[in-house]
């Protein structure tokens, strides 16, 4: 039975997934899709932009179970579209290091068995979610073939965009195949074609090669040439200087360079009162944090109108836009970030990049706090209006020594002048508290600086401003704080704070040396201290200098006991079902263990493809597979600092059958004694060609196509070791071959460094 695909559109960076239920989460994987349809419509640079959260129109998104095999995947699509399936190829997407997002490579027919999450794992293992072109034939190249092969040296798939002055818009034009060694000006007639013109029309042609780089292109210079690769986009225009006048005349712009300075983006990120309510940390929200999960963060054109802007977020949150207020954080110089001003109406045909040159010229981002009201008067919604000197934006804060966290209670507009005590009986309403609960107010003026507040005196004399943050908790009696202490619970708001800040410091020195935070014990300047590091490490966050001392073991050891004596330990490096990215779990079993109480413990920390996969355990030494490990072999048998290495058996190795081989893939460098990396297992399929194989390689490996390029493939055999035998001709049928259990698949990275420690795209 087919799987349902379920469609929605345009889903922020941040916000929750479709599906919630923790229980949920891990079997669905995201598919974004972009069709020639929405290419066509699209303004701006590459295909589609992914990162634009309110434009609907630009990629179709679906839900579809992880386990799904390609080939479900592909019919149920193609059902969606009402397009035959064998009419229908996927490309990949692929970031370049360009910054750019083309497509790259497609998916090959031979993985029609393989889980979408296995594609993504070996395609895109550091991505959540899976990014593809939908290419559509629309008639058979022959009785067999409906898409051109794709080959070195033969096809390459272009995207068309055509600039037209008149209307000041990009127009898609779907792809074309071309070959390396024909001429630009050779498709001349082609580009008139698509676009209708009469044939012969002098065109101008420029590579969109990335948002500040728009080169044109010379028609007397071969594909190859001009560097042309696949996914890459030409963009062209009319040639004419007849019109020249007329446009200058007009304000229009008549050239594709100038008007792709236009389509220049910058990133907004936005807080929602719905974010704040939930972080737990300094100011209103971790902007840097990644995944971004404390904001809603944009991409938008420059020239994007602040009325626009606002409308679009405001129809993605389905709030009236006469609601919704945003107001501009700025970076303080104490640190801090926080709201200062409110963007006026009266910007509202102001483009977003004026209002960002103007209010936030010294970031290159814009920050903006989103404030929605839900007051009325007179059936009108009423935004509090902002009068200097009178009212203030302040922040709240609730501290629960309970349950250890803080709660954002929203914002609150508070007079000048007002003592802090007259909005004691607010707050209280604010936590559905008694009206005559006592209370304790502090500022967070910044991380090692949480100072009380007296109630006697106004938010004048305090010297509170629009944006700052008031934390309020229970004024604990004695006996309260008495509790929380014999419970081991922080019980007051500094102390909570403080707390934040040993965190913050001790991750960040952890993280500057690569080492496991409780491998660390911090010191006082020329006064070591105890294994307990806390109180030391708060002494000195306002202190210039921070004293370390890195251990042999954990800041707590475990006391030695009969058990411990009994026990071995294991650091399995996990793969998963990429070479590319790796994962090290460490595991302490009794000494008489066997091996399935390994692959027990590494599915308690791990997410499989599907309830049927299996895992494999494997040693390496010298950077080739040693051994392959049994379930029913004793731990015992393990040698102490032996390389382990355990993955998900591929999909298309669980499905091989008798005609298919098995062999092992190593990495070298020139000499196949000078090897690197990761060795995997790989299937030779029956009837593949090396094209094929290549292909698939290049997914194992997580690799682009010019990474790819410089990695030659060889047969290497242990008899003639010091020979290897390169693979040039892409059109034979490895399963032809003969090949033993002593041979190997080679993979010699023959345009990298002569040290095999700078190769960063392989580890091990």
């Amino acid at each position: 039975m087919n799987l349902p695909i379920s469609i929605y559109m345009g889903t922020p960076l941040s916000s929750e997934p479709l599906l919630n239920k923790p229980q949920m989460k891990h079997f669905y994987l995201t598919i974004k899709i972009v069709t020639t349809e929405k290419f066509d419509k699209h303004q701006g640079f590459d295909l589609v932009n992914f990162d634009h959260q309110f434009l609907f129109y630009d990629v179709y998104t679906f839900k579809i179970l992880k386990a799904e095999t390609y080939s479900v995947f592909k019919e149920n699509i193609s059902r969606t579209f009402n397009v035959p399936s064998k009419q229908v190829r996927f490309w990949v997407f692929v970031y370049r290091q360009n910054k750019t997002i083309r497509p790259d490579h497609p998916i090959p027919e031979s993985y029609m068995n393989i889980s979408m999450e296995g594609i993504r794992d070996e395609i895109v293992p550091l991505q959540n979610e899976l990014k593809l072109y939908m290419e559509v034939a629309d008639k058979p190249i022959n009785d067999e073939t409906w898409f051109p092969l794709i080959e070195e040296n033969k096809n390459i798939i272009v995207f068309l965009k055509y600039f037209d002055p008149d209307t000041q818009t990009l127009e898609g034009l779907g792809h074309l195949y071309v070959q390396e060694f024909d001429k630009v000006g050779d498709y001349i007639n082609v580009l008139c074609k698509r676009k209708n013109l009469p044939p012969d029309t002098p065109l101008k042609i420029y590579e969109e090669i990335k948002p500040n780089m728009i080169e044109e292109m010379n028609p007397n210079f071969t594909i190859k040439q001009s560097e042309i690769q696949n996914g890459d986009i030409i963009c062209f225009q009319k040639a004419s200087n007849m019109k020249i006048r007329e446009h200058i005349k007009s304000i229009r712009i008549f050239e594709i360079p100038k008007f792709y300075e236009l389509l220049s983006t910058f990133t907004v990120k936005v807080v929602t009162v719905e974010k704040f309510k939930k972080y737990q940390g300094f100011d209103l929200a971790n902007f840097e944090n990644t995944p971004l999960s404390d904001i809603y963060l944009y991409k938008i054109l420059m020239n994007t109108t602040y009325g626009v802007f606002k409308e679009n977020v405001s129809q993605y949150f389905n709030i009236p836009s006469e609601q919704v207020r945003f107001w501009i954080l700025a970076s303080r110089q104490n640190g801090t970030v926080r709201p200062d001003v409110p963007i006026l109406e009266s910007y509202s045909n102001t483009s977003m990049k004026e209002i960002h040159a103007r209010l936030t010229s010294q970031e290159d981002e814009m920050k903006l706090y989103m404030e929605v009201a839900d007051k009325k008067f007179n059936g009108k919604t009423l935004l509090s209006s902002i009068k200097e000197n009178i009212s203030i934006l302040i922040f709240l804060k609730y501290f629960d020594p309970d349950t250890q966290t803080l709660e954002g209670l929203g914002h609150l507009y508070v007079r000048r002048f007002d003592k802090s005590s007259n909005y004691i009986h607010t707050l209280c309403k604010k936590k559905n508290f008694p009206l005559d609960t006592p209370l304790k107010l502090y500022e967070e003026i910044k991380p090692n600086m949480i100072d009380e507040i007296d109630l006697r005196f106004t938010f004048q004399r305090l010297e509170l401003q629009n944006g700052d943050i008031i934390c309020f908790q229970k004024n604990l009696t004695e006996k309260e704080i008495q509790e929380h202490i014999e419970a081991g619970r922080i019980h007051s708001i500094p102390q909570f704070y403080e707390s934040l800040s040993l965190h913050t410091v001790a991750e960040a020195v952890a993280f500057h040396l690569n080492i496991d935070l409780l491998k660390i014990r911090f010191e006082k300047p020329y006064d070591p201290i105890e294994q307990t590091a806390n109180r030391a490490l708060l002494d000195m966050i306002r202190k210039p200098k921070v004293y370390y001392e890195i251990l042999d073991g954990d800041i707590i050891e475990p006391e030695k006991s009969e058990d411990t004596e009994k026990e071995k330990f294991f650091k399995i490096i996990w793969l998963g079902n990429t070479i590319k990215n790796e994962e090290i779990i460490d595991i302490r079993l009794q000494k008489d263990a066997i091996v399935s109480e390994i692959i027990k413990e590494i599915l308690k920390k791990v997410t499989l493809s599907s309830p049927d996969a299996k895992i494999r355990l494997y040693e390496v030494m010298n950077h080739k597979i040693q051994k392959e490990y049994k379930e029913t072999e004793l731990t015992g048998r393990i040698q102490e600092f032996m390389t382990l290495y355990a993955e998900e058996i591929p999909q298309d190795e669980l499905l091989a059958n008798s005609n298919d081989q098995i062999i092992q893939v190593y990495h070298f460098i020139k000499d196949p004694i000078q090897t690197h990396g990761i060795p995997f297992k790989f299937v030779i399929k029956n009837g593949e060609t090396l094209t094929d194989i290549k292909i698939r390689l290049q997914l194992r490996l997580g690799m682009n196509k010019t990474e790819f390029s410089r990695i030659r493939v060889a047969i290497i055999s242990e008899i003639t070791y010091e020979k290897p035998e390169y693979l040039e001709d892409d059109d034979i049928i490895l399963s032809e071959r003969e090949l033993s259990n002593t041979d190997y698949l080679g993979l010699d990275h023959v345009d990298e460094t002569e040290s095999a420690e700078k190769i960063i795209y392989i580890r091990g």
